[in-house]
């Protein structure tokens, strides 16, 4: 969210000031990159005019001014607080935007003014209101344009100070280990000049000699990221639905690939899963679908701000949900009915997702939101939820309360037989996991009219590959599902 401060003659412009402030509250566009400053609806609380408008003035993004008949006020310095406010920004930032009302006189002093700002800064002239919210809408969206287009470059930005000592051994292999077969790197992971090879993977640059990363470089192969940009992913599972009480935490700072795996085992250690069988195949099943999770995760690390140093990564698992948030909202001017129809996708981190496509861990670019989508209707729960804060966007994954249900995918297909199980245990097992019953020795003697010890023989097995439970109950031993 920008900072917009509004500077004039607070008399002469009164009404066009509190016009101002409720189309940025109205409009859809303003409201959702800006906030209005006007020093008459804000409490000084005890400081001085001066002192809290010049505060104002250093902390705001933007400087709107306005400029009429009326130069104002001039105070013991030779200059009006609209002159004041201008200087105090200007020292600092060049994003000043001036509008001049066309009027039929004009004092010496706003003529001054004028011939003051023009080389320095964009300005146009206005006769009514709406013109005026019009030309201030233009130039909103070249400055946010702007924006993006610097913050597209941002992890292609070189570090200076960074060389090829910094990049670290287990990431950079990490990375060869998680290409696609058919990418061409892979016949070039035995060539030994690592410098050489991040470069041609888009992760730095050779100048003079010496290899220094670039910011996504740094991302995925720094042994220590957090000497380069502020990097950071909170895991936190919840007991419940709420943030009150935390039963597991983590806190990365590592390569993003590193991440991936830290983020897949921290999924899967508090998440439920389980199996079914389904004639000759062990189908397993989870609470939710790790194609879409991992997806939202990726989508997170791919396309987070990572110009907002403050900001992390977060990773919540409750009882009935998951979330993802990372920093940043949509890049200008995509919707979130535009993404969740892969209409015009576009990248904050081009070369940050470049790197991640060259990986098994990204199939196609742009397709993620659409992925996430499918896999969640696959496994019978309701599609994600988009939502966008003032600076950060959320996935929401809702899920079952805890519980897990059959879902087609064929990469979590096991065949029975290539476990090396014999048609008595295939239909035991179907028994006990299906219909969730539990069985005995007797059992399988009664059914297959074998003998205790091929009964012991059968459930041996199965409970050697974790597929029963074994336990005692009333001096008896029974088998029946797993614990997961």
């Amino acid at each position: 969210m920008f900072k917009v401060f509004i500077s004039s003659n607070q008399t002469e412009f009164e009404k066009e000031r509190q016009f101002i402030k409720k189309e940025f509250e109205a409009d859809y566009f303003l409201k959702s990159f800006f906030k209005v400053f006007l020093f008459e609806d804000s409490p000084s609380f005890g400081l001085s005019p001066e002192t809290t408008y010049f505060e104002e003035v250093r902390k705001s993004d933007v400087y709107i001014g306005l400029i009429g008949s009326d130069y104002g006020t001039i105070k013991d310095n030779g200059l009006s607080p609209t002159e004041e406010e201008y200087d105090e920004f200007h020292a600092s930032n060049p994003d000043s935007f001036f509008y001049i009302q066309n009027v039929d006189k004009r004092d010496a002093e706003s003529e001054r003014f004028i011939l003051k700002i023009q080389p320095d800064n964009k300005y146009s002239f206005f006769d009514t209101n709406q013109d005026l919210i019009d030309e201030i809408k233009k130039s909103l969206v070249k400055y946010i344009e702007r924006g993006q287009k610097d913050n597209d470059n941002f992890d292609k930005k070189l570090i200076l100070n960074s060389s090829i000592d910094d990049v670290d051994d287990e990431a950079y292999g990490l990375f060869f280990d998680l290409l696609k077969d058919d990418d061409s790197f892979t016949k070039l992971k035995d060539i030994d000049n690592k410098a050489y090879l991040l470069e041609r993977i888009g992760a730095g640059e050779i100048v003079n000699g010496v290899f220094h990363l670039n910011i996504a470089g740094a991302l995925f192969f720094a042994e220590d990221v957090n000497k380069f940009l502020s990097h950071e992913i909170k895991m936190v599972r919840f007991k419940g639905i709420t943030k009150f009480d935390a039963i597991d935490r983590l806190n990365f700072k590592g390569s993003l690939l590193m991440g991936i795996k830290e983020f897949e085992r921290f999924f899967k250690k508090n998440t439920n899963s389980g199996f079914i069988i389904d004639g000759m195949n062990r189908i397993n099943i989870d609470e939710y679908p790790i194609k879409a999770i991992r997806e939202g995760f990726i989508n997170a690390l791919a396309h987070r701000n990572y110009e907002r140093s403050s900001s992390f990564i977060e990773f919540y698992i409750f009882d009935d949900r998951i979330e993802i948030i990372n920093p940043g909202k949509l890049k200008y001017p995509l919707t979130i009915e535009d993404i969740k129809n892969d209409e015009g996708i576009g990248h904050r981190n081009e070369r940050i997702c470049d790197i991640l496509y060259k990986t098994n861990y990204m199939e196609h670019i742009g397709r993620g939101i659409s992925q996430m989508i499918g896999e969640m209707k696959k496994s019978g729960l309701e599609e994600p939820e988009f939502t966008e804060g003032n600076d950060s966007f959320k996935v929401m994954f809702k899920g079952n309360g805890g519980k897990i249900s059959h879902y087609e995918n064929n990469e979590n297909v096991i065949n029975l037989k290539d476990l090396g199980l014999n048609q008595r245990q295939i239909v035991i097992l179907t028994e006990i996991i299906n219909n969730n019953v539990s069985m005995t020795y007797d059992d399988h003697i009664k059914m297959f009219n074998t003998s205790k010890p091929t009964a012991e023989r059968d459930f041996r097995k199965l409970a050697k590959l974790n597929l029963v439970k074994k336990s005692i109950v009333n001096r008896k031993v029974q088998f029946s599902s797993p614990d997961y």
